[in-house]
């Protein structure tokens, strides 16, 4: 019965069904009986091409590794290395590499935190490029033009449909700030985009201050806005997920206004940041909270271009110690990948494993699904969706400290 009432409150906030129209029917997503791994490496991240390429990013040791595969994730090619200086890459929880493509899926962007050759106390954010039917990466260019010794990390990238690249982060040039009671300090988001695929850089464009300082960033565009969310610190270390709006391209910004108002009291940042996407008009972000202290990730969507946001709905239900959602979309499919334990098993302390939940703009919508597991614990999942319902899951798995970077295949029913 709860699933029932779970599908109509989802399928009445994210297609409008008419008045008096049963939700339509769910379908089921499945995956293969185990993940394969795809090596020593951690972070991975893909990307599914039109003509049924996948492209891969992961960092090995210090250095980011670029593979592809042409059979759709049965064999890949060698590595190739991403970044010119060699051993630059830091790569800790969210603060993890990104794999993008141009709208043509001509042209491939990888964006990644970098040490700062000049202090080893600084970051930089870095960026290449690579023509995507021969990838030949270029030397990498740092996107922060503050030459500070500082902080600039937790990056994330996004382009945008008319292909602009943007690229935010968190930035320690302004010092900590001094919201009160922010145990830990607060830090910045500056941001830069670039209109010609990367090979030049806007002037970085402050955002927001009073950001927790080590939860990624999440980009959404949609009817010509783009849109920036986060999670900001309030006064007593309330640290709830923000948004804003830009009408001109990111140059200038709305004031920060809450997605939901959860009241979550933490001391300190808990490394879990949102995730964003569009669909059929609409907006839509996921996010974690510990709201009313019940820990769980949450869907909401915003039918005005991230102006407002509507009813939030809980998507992890049945899970105990859900965290780090991501979400996915392709055309008229979306989907929201995280980690948790399942709340029937050993008394809600069984084993980590990846859930998954697929939702189309029709408001059709699989159930929640365990998708998979490791031999250890599966952290920091990620998703793409493919052509004809196919799915790519990765993720890491990191056994007496070794890393290995995992791929998890699923379809979902057409």
């Amino acid at each position: 019965m709860f699933r029932i009432v779970l599908s109509i409150s989802l399928c009445t906030a994210i297609a409008s069904a008419a008045e008096g129209k049963l939700p339509p029917r769910p379908f089921q997503a499945t995956f293969e009986p185990e993940a394969q791994s795809l090596g020593a490496g951690k972070s991975p991240k893909f990307y599914a091409r039109r003509a049924q390429g996948l492209m891969l990013v992961k960092t090995a040791g210090s250095d980011l590794m670029f593979q592809s595969s042409p059979d759709l994730g049965e064999s890949f090619t060698e590595t190739m290395r991403v970044n010119h200086v060699p051993g630059e890459v830091s790569d800790h929880g969210e603060n993890s590499p990104q794999l993008l493509t141009s709208p043509d899926e001509s042209t491939l962007y990888a964006v990644w935190n970098a040490r700062d050759p000049k202090s080893p106390e600084g970051s930089v954010v870095r960026f290449s490029r690579a023509a995507s039917m021969r990838a030949a990466w270029s030397p990498a260019v740092t996107v922060n033009d503050d030459n500070k010794p500082v902080s600039h990390g937790f990056q994330t990238a996004a382009v945008a449909p008319d292909g602009t690249i943007y690229i935010g982060w968190l930035d320690g040039r302004d010092g900590r700030s001094t919201t009160e009671g922010a145990t830990g300090g607060t830090t910045s988001i500056y941001m830069t985009k670039s209109t010609d695929g990367g090979r030049t850089w806007s002037k970085n464009v402050r955002v927001s201050t009073n950001v927790c300082p080590c939860c990624r960033l999440a980009w959404g565009f949609i009817n010509g806005r783009v849109i920036l969310a986060w999670r900001f610190v309030e006064k007593g270390d309330i640290r709830d997920i923000y948004s804003a709006v830009s009408e001109d391209k990111g140059d200038t910004w709305t004031a920060p206004a809450p997605v939901f108002k959860d009241g979550w009291k933490i001391k300190g940042c808990p490394h879990v940041g949102p995730a964003m996407v569009s669909m059929n008009g609409k907006l839509y972000i996921t996010y974690f909270t510990e709201g009313a202290n019940d820990p769980s990730i949450y869907l909401a969507v915003s039918a005005d271009g991230g102006k407002t946001w509507g009813q939030r709905t809980k998507i992890s239900a049945g899970t105990t110690d859900p965290t780090h959602p991501q979400i996915t979309v392709n055309e008229n499919r979306m989907a929201v990948v995280f980690q948790a334990r399942d709340a029937k098993a050993k008394g809600g302390w069984g084993k980590m494993g990846v859930y998954y939940k697929e939702i189309r703009g029709d408001g059709s919508m699989s159930q929640l699904v365990r998708a998979g597991e490791g031999k250890s614990t599966p952290t920091y999942p990620s998703a793409v969706l493919g052509l004809s319902g196919r799915i790519f899951i990765g993720w890491t798995e990191t056994v007496e400290g070794d890393s290995k970077a995992m791929l998890l295949r699923g379809r979902a029913a057409q």
